[in-house]
C-alpha cells in the first residue's frame, strides 16, 4: 500500500486528482493493496496491465507452483470487479 506510511495521499490532494494510474510490481500485493486503499480513500484507480507485473508463487502447503500469469490474471480480475478500471495498455486509458 502506498500510502501506508507516506505522505503521498497529501501529495496527490494538492494537485486537486481525484483519477489515478497505477502500475507496479507484486500485481496481487503492492498494486492491489494500493488500489483498495485508495478507493477508501476517495480515489478511482485505473490499473495499466502491461505496467504491472508479478513472480510466479508456492502454492500453499507445497503442490505445483502457481505462475506469475495466472497470479497477474487473477489480480487483476479481482481488482476490475469493484475496486479500479484496468486496461491492458496506457494507449487505452480515456483522456
Amino acid at each position: 500500500n502506498a500510502f501506508a506510511g507516506t505522505d503521498l495521499a497529501a501529495m496527490i490532494e494538492a494537485t486537486g486528482r481525484r483519477g489515478l494510474i497505477i502500475g507496479g510490481f507484486q500485481t496481487h500485493m503492492c498494486v492491489s493493496s494500493t488500489v483498495r486503499a485508495a478507493l477508501d480513500l476517495g480515489y478511482r484507480s485505473t490499473v495499466v496491465a502491461a505496467a504491472a507485473a508479478t513472480r510466479d508463487l508456492p502454492a500453499a502447503g507445497g503442490g505445483v507452483p502457481i505462475t506469475a500469469r495466472h497470479i497477474h490474471e487473477a489480480s487483476l480480475a479481482a481488482l476490475a470487479d469493484r475496486f479500479a478500471v484496468v486496461v491492458a495498455s496506457a494507449d487505452n486509458i480515456a483522456d
